[in-house]
């Protein structure tokens, strides 16, 4: 079945078109068109001096759970084996000494150069359960009694003291490498294949640079373009059935997703992209490029769909006010009723809703759908959120789907009732930010269990994460030209 969909491809083309044959997921794409990227962040990598104090202070396996009176192996939380009259701080114990291992594990395959297996696990469809060594490179532990701490008695006899997949000798770690880089994080990051491209013309070249964010603005544009225009359609026509316009946005939505889900990630949405940057790690670089193509593309599909549309607005404002044609554009309390708090939260539960379908649909540990669905399915959200929440406000839940009409009509004549209206900033803005950030803490909270999220960091880890992506967001420490020669 998989051959029968795939295209013909005569013979050479592959050598002309060196992209078109390079392996899939060469580099993450933080996409709403299929699972989200699985990447390492600051927070997940240790530091030299946290190796070293681990390499000191643990010379041997649960230490520290034997420190709090645990006779209990830490990877036994690891195999979900938890008591329920478990004491929490007991836990903590175990949670450090299990992360501490796994610390290790990953520093020593580095430092030793056993990068192989990273390396090709980022290349699997699904994460690898294993390292998948074989036998023979699997870290081995030398025969006899470790002495433990001093102060800390040792383990009872029933435990299990060593796992060679999460063990490997701490006494033959090697700090060269890392003293020279200063972190694992340079060195892991160099550990993704990097992207052909082809360059046919001068273009080209200019395309590849911009090619996300020229991505991003063209199915921002076709999405606002086609939802502005059936909003009008059914406006000028006095149709009066806004389950319409709910389906044309979610198709919309699932077009625009087809259209660069695979180049930039769709993201559509301000809010999203700032959503995939703090939980999901995408880049500090590229969210001003992407921030400026959604907001051009909404400004441009403004003016598109007022431009086709300009006659039979013209005879609409004749017999007509001007609160239709407003109204198919930007959003707003559509009812003298509709108070500052009701429009507010409006716009906050349904961005938080819109964000929890997001990460659910990308999270590949629950129930993503099946290839090429995501676009429609998103499509379905987007259609099931305006039939909920659209009566009451317009369902923004994107600053830059309400800005940039806004923009326009205010250079149209509409009036500055545009902006002194303070719901422009508090309902697409303040609730949209608000509800995107509650919602995506939520999930994380309640049922993703990946690391890359700050909120599976422990609390020093996640402090230190947020000043190294600040500091990342002056420079680009993701490209090959930042990491010194020497550590790689």
């Amino acid at each position: 079945m998989r051959h029968a969909h795939e295209p013909f491809v005569q013979p050479g083309y592959a050598e002309l078109n060196p992209e078109y044959d390079q392996g899939v997921n060469a580099k993450p794409v933080w996409s709403l068109a299929k699972p989200l990227p699985r990447v390492v962040r600051p927070g997940m990598v240790p530091t030299m001096d946290e190796l070293r104090q681990a390499h000191r202070q643990a010379p041997w396996p649960a230490a520290r759970s034997h420190r709090a009176g645990l006779d209990v192996d830490p990877d036994e939380l690891t195999k979900g084996r938890i008591l329920p009259t478990s004491n929490p701080l007991k836990i903590a114990a175990q949670v450090e000494d299990a992360r501490l291992q796994r610390e290790a594990n990953l520093a020593n395959k580095i430092l030793r150069g056993d990068t192989a297996s990273l390396s090709s696990s980022s290349r699997r469809f699904r994460r690898a359960s294993t390292w998948a060594l074989p036998p023979e490179r699997l870290a081995t532990v030398p025969e006899g009694d470790t002495p433990p701490e001093e102060g800390v008695d040792r383990p009872s006899e029933g435990l299990q003291e060593t796992d060679p997949l999460l063990v490997d000798e701490p006494d033959e770690l090697d700090f060269t490498t890392l003293e020279k880089s200063g972190d694992l994080q340079p060195l892991i990051e160099e550990l993704v294949d990097e992207e052909v491209h082809n360059h046919h013309t001068t273009w080209s070249v200019v395309r590849t640079h911009y090619r996300e964010a020229l991505a991003e603005g063209l199915s921002v544009y076709v999405q606002l373009t086609l939802g502005f225009g059936a909003d009008l359609a059914v406006t000028l026509a006095n149709a009066g059935n806004p389950n319409t316009t709910a389906w044309a946005w979610g198709f919309a939505t699932m077009l625009a997703i087809y259209i660069s889900g695979g180049v930039s990630g769709a993201h559509l949405n301000p809010v999203i992209t700032l959503v995939l940057w703090f939980y999901r790690g995408f880049p500090t670089r590229k969210i001003p490029g992407y921030f400026a193509a959604q907001f051009l593309g909404a400004l441009f599909a403004a003016m598109t769909a007022y431009s086709l549309y300009y006659p039979s607005i013209q005879l609409y404002l004749d017999t007509s006010a001007d609160g239709g044609i407003l109204n198919s554009f930007v959003t707003g309390p559509r009812a003298p009723w509709i108070g500052a708090p009701t429009a507010f939260f409006t716009e906050f539960v349904g961005t938080a809703f819109l964000t929890i379908a997001v990460l659910a649909l990308g999270d590949d540990q629950n129930a993503p759908p099946g290839a090429g669905m995501n676009a429609l399915i998103l499509g379905l959200v987007i259609t099931l959120l305006s039939i909920t929440f659209a009566d009451q406000t317009g369902a923004a839940f994107n600053p830059s789907r309400d800005l940039g009409p806004r923009l326009v009509l205010l250079g149209l004549g509409y009036g500055a009732e545009l902006f002194t209206d303070p719901y422009w900033l508090y309902g697409p803005w303040l609730g949209a930010l608000s509800g995107a950030a509650t919602g995506a803490f939520l999930y994380d909270l309640l049922v993703f269990t990946g690391g890359e999220s700050p909120v599976n960091y422990p609390i020093e880890r996640a402090q230190r994460a947020l000043r190294k992506t600040a500091l990342s967001g002056r420079r680009d420490r993701g490209r090959r030209s930042s990491v010194p020669e020497e550590a790689l």
